[in-house]
């Protein structure tokens, strides 16, 4: 009798706290991040080669090499191949 009610009261409270980890599946395909001076900076989607280094982007009011990002979060960046892509100013 126990396990016909604790099995599927199991199951209710397996379910609920896994629709909790669920991840993000897809960055927005408009816009990439850099971090600079403590905060994030959307910029214009760059095109970087897939290979295992990272994608940089210029950035022109301090001529300074950046990092590329998919999202607002340090273990998302953009792969590339180490060499710059673009040049871009932030407002």
């Amino acid at each position: 009798m126990k396990s016909k009610f604790l099995i599927p009261l199991l199951a209710v409270i397996f379910t609920t706290a896994m629709s909790f980890t669920t991840a993000r599946t897809s960055a927005n395909p408009t816009e990439d991040f850099v971090f600079t001076s403590g905060s994030w900076h959307a910029i214009p989607e760059m095109s970087c080669d897939n290979q295992n280094q990272s994608c940089l982007v210029r950035v022109l009011s301090d001529n300074t090499n950046y990092p590329i990002y998919d999202s607002q979060n340090f273990s998302d960046p953009k792969p590339g191949s180490g060499d710059v892509v673009g040049e871009v100013t932030l407002d």
